[in-house]
């Protein structure tokens, strides 16, 4: 796969030849084409051949796994797993400069490598003649002499060969390297290094796409906003340390308790924010009272110390006319409605 983990067994019917595909296999595919090729048309996304094969997993994981999802869940799913493939937003300027400096090397180095040739082949050729022309007086020394005058010329060639491929081997290298950091730094700019999910900033252009897909396609979507009662206090009594602990224990909770094409990330210090699309704000509320029921009963262990901590959450739903400052500015007004009315509970803001 190219990103994720899209569970689609129909896919192993590939090793098979067509004739040995049975017919309920064959129905089985049929349905998810159908199913699939029914999304893009309503949809407007054409059926190229590499989107067709990756929407097509995504169909066969639903068909599969029994689930029945709307269009802007289809679409969180496709984000989840596919997005981040072709991004190179992430590039540090430092980076960008390394890969723009290779470049610059490999074509120098080929240029003068191609230039050398050229004049190898003039020399070769001028010695070439002069074989030809001595032969014809069967003068053995100087064909001799022409003869290892060319097999010098030969002998350079190789050896600028030789210092190419060395240098090209020494790019191939550092061009590995360069990957890696590339992936190093598209992690580090969009995953929060702590707790392991998205940061601000990629949690912001999720919620920006949400917004584009109500606007453009009425695709409703619910917003939570949960902040940790009295962390500042949990920090001051138990350490940073301990408080770090609370963070990644929230951060698993919203991991593990809620479904898969919700989006979550962490937008402050102690405050994380989450995503529900397709889902209205009673739904919404409910599903932060459940967090915050999970997050109560739980238990943070840093060596001796037991800490339990509490959460309110603001709830709010996307609105005609809404930007990413007033949904926002909703839900933290829920949020300081329950921090206010005793911390730990929900707060809804239409």
């Amino acid at each position: 796969m190219e990103k994720g983990d899209v569970k689609c067994k129909l896919k192993d019917l590939e090793s098979k030849k067509p004739y040995d595909v049975s017919q309920e296999e064959f129905k089985e595919v049929l349905n998810v084409v159908r199913q699939e090729m029914s999304f893009l048309i309503r949809n407007n996304i054409p059926p190229l051949p590499k989107w067709y094969e990756r929407w097509f997993l995504i169909f066969c994981y639903l068909h599969e796994e029994k689930k029945n999802l709307s269009d802007l869940e289809i679409k969180g799913l496709y984000k989840r797993f596919f997005e981040e493939i072709e991004e190179n937003k992430s590039l540090t300027k430092d980076i960008k400069e390394k890969l723009d400096n290779i470049a610059k090397q490999v074509d120098s180095t080929l240029k003068k490598a191609i230039r050398q040739i050229e004049n190898y082949d003039k020399s070769i050729e001028k010695s070439s003649k002069n074989i030809e022309k001595t032969s014809e007086e069967l003068l053995s020394d100087l064909i001799v002499s022409q003869i290892k005058e060319v097999l010098g010329e030969l002998q350079k060639i190789k050896e600028q060969n030789e210092k190419l491929r060395y240098k090209m081997s020494k790019y191939h290298e550092e061009i590995q390297q360069l990957r890696e950091e590339l992936r190093v730094a598209k992690t580090e700019a969009e995953i929060d290094f702590l707790t392991a999910i998205p940061n601000r900033r990629r949690f912001m252009r999720a919620l920006e796409d949400f917004l584009k897909d109500f606007r453009e396609k009425g695709y409703i979507f619910s917003l939570i906003i949960l902040d940790i009662d009295d962390f500042k206090k949990i920090n001051d009594t138990y350490g940073h340390l301990a408080g770090d602990e609370v963070l990644k224990d929230v951060a698993s909770v919203l991991k593990f308790y809620l479904r898969a094409n919700t989006i979550i990330g962490r937008i402050g210090g102690e405050e994380f924010a989450v995503l529900l699309p397709g889902v209205d704000i009673e739904k919404a509320k409910s599903v932060a009272e459940r967090i915050r029921n999970v997050i109560k009963n739980r238990k943070v262990h840093v060596g001796d110390i037991v800490i339990n901590p509490r959460a309110s959450l603001g709830v709010t739903q996307v609105k005609k006319g809404d930007t990413i400052k007033t949904i926002i500015k909703r839900a933290d007004m829920a949020l300081y409605r329950a921090k206010s009315k005793g911390k730990n509970r929900v707060e809804v803001e239409v």
